[in-house]
């Protein structure tokens, strides 16, 4: 049987994960967290570092990306409630971002069972809030 010769990529084409302006690659590459984000809210952030959180819950933390740069995550449910923490890499506020699914019908209680199962209280939360509602600071500003 003879071997099938793939082509290599065309010289002008940009790699997959990136923006594409001009020539384009046919193929647009997305994250695996790029593609999972869409069914998560953005809820609040956590001061502790991600990776304390995740050693708490004995979390595996993957590595993908997103506009921003390099994002470390670890998606998980606790209570029948989807939850994703998330920190982009090099961030200028390091916050771990705390991400519930969509389909959660009170986000408040989803987050009380998450800072519960972390052993946390609300005094953890650098701030909470979505997109939507806007998201209360608790330095004092509001963003």
């Amino acid at each position: 049987m003879a071997e099938i010769e793939v082509p290599g990529p065309e010289p002008e084409w940009e790699i997959a994960p990136s923006y594409q302006g001009g020539k384009r690659n046919p193929a647009f590459q997305q994250s695996m967290w790029e593609f999972a984000a869409s069914s998560f809210q953005l809820v609040a952030g956590l001061k502790p570092p991600l990776e304390a959180l995740a050693t708490r819950l004995r979390l595996t933390l993957e590595r993908g990306w997103e506009d921003l740069g390099y994002v470390d995550v670890a998606m998980f449910r606790v209570e029948r409630v989807d939850f994703a923490l998330s920190r982009i890499e090099g961030a200028v506020v390091p916050n771990t971002f705390v991400w519930v699914s969509r389909s959660a019908d009170d986000v408040e209680v989803a987050l009380d069972i998450l800072l519960g199962a972390l052993g946390l209280d609300r005094e953890a939360l650098a701030f909470r809030g979505t997109v939507e509602t806007g998201f209360e600071m608790f330095d004092g500003s509001t963003g």
